[in-house]
């Protein structure tokens, strides 16, 4: 049986952990970031770690929900996990097209963005942040 989800804030050394030091893919599942959904966004070695520009997802704080929120504050982030094909997706909302940008979430429970689509982008790639989102091992 897996074990329970945990936030990226709650690792000791998170980027070690959720990182495959070899080939840059994510060490474990990646989930949705609410406690009571048990939503798999990416499973296990089918994303890789890049760094992009993180004010794409800046957003009003009250989208987030305040324990994520709290969470997030005074970080940047510049890290995220990068799909190349949206059908790479286990489970994931999709938003309408703002400004060129696409916001991704839960497909379960709607809570996001926890990442997001560029349209302009080539080639395509679709960016789920480490912080934003609990790891299964």
């Amino acid at each position: 049986m897996a074990s329970q989800p945990i936030a990226f804030h709650l690792l000791e050394e998170p980027l070690k952990k959720i990182v495959e030091s070899d080939t840059n893919k994510n060490a474990a599942d990646i989930m949705c970031p609410i406690d009571k959904c048990k939503c798999l966004v990416i499973k296990k070695g089918t994303a890789t770690l890049v760094e992009r520009d993180g004010t794409k997802l800046e957003l009003p704080e009250s989208v987030l929900g305040s324990n994520l929120s709290e969470q997030l504050k005074g970080s940047t982030e510049v890290q995220f996990w990068r799909l190349g094909n949206m059908m790479d997706f286990e489970n994931v909302g999709f938003s309408k097209t703002v400004d060129a940008v696409k916001y991704l979430s839960c497909a379960d429970c709607d809570v996001g963005p926890i990442g997001y689509h560029d349209t302009k982008e080539s080639p395509s790639e679709f960016l789920i942040s480490v912080r934003r989102v609990r790891y299964r091992f």
